[in-house]
């Protein structure tokens, strides 16, 4: 009897591993997608796309600047940012999901390119990307919405110093 619930446990146990590992692989397939719709955005000037992977509870917390929460604020603070500029991103280190449970960490390294309008009047809101040419290390959390989809909860990065 007890061979038979060991064996019992330990296939359990195995069959719930691999179930997990199957929902990681689901998951971490819809929030690499979410990135890849997320740079799709940015280098469209698309704010509504943007605006489309954040959490409506979202959090931005640039560096040397004040952060800001929420969708709507957010987007207004996308605004000058799109009207001022076109971007490129160049993906250094692609991005690495780390599941916490009901959330995941994703890690990742971009140099972002900004061409300036030269006839724009936009003010940048503090913490926008104002260079030409920026490298950074980014540490977002993304956690489920109500619909269950995966959405960026925290936005954070720091920047690399210059190398030119």
């Amino acid at each position: 009897m007890r061979f038979l619930i060991s064996l019992f446990i330990t296939v359990s146990l195995s069959l719930s591993a691999i179930s997990a590992s199957g929902q990681n692989e689901t998951d971490t397939t819809a929030i690499l997608g979410l990135y890849q719709s997320w740079r799709d955005a940015v280098e469209n000037a698309n704010i509504d796309g943007y605006v489309a992977v954040l959490h409506a509870d979202i959090s931005l917390r640039p560096p040397g600047a004040q952060g800001l929460d929420g969708r709507d604020n957010y987007s207004a603070f996308l605004d000058p940012v799109f009207d001022s500029a076109s971007y490129e991103i160049q993906i250094d280190n692609a991005p690495s999901v780390t599941f916490l449970g009901d959330a995941a960490i994703v890690e990742y390294d971009y140099t972002i390119f900004r061409r300036a309008d030269v006839d724009s009047t936009a003010d940048l809101p503090p913490g926008a990307i104002a260079v030409a040419k920026t490298s950074a290390h980014y540490i977002d959390v993304v956690t489920r919405d109500s619909s269950g989809a995966w959405k960026v909860r925290l936005h954070s990065w720091q920047d690399w110093p210059s190398t030119d």
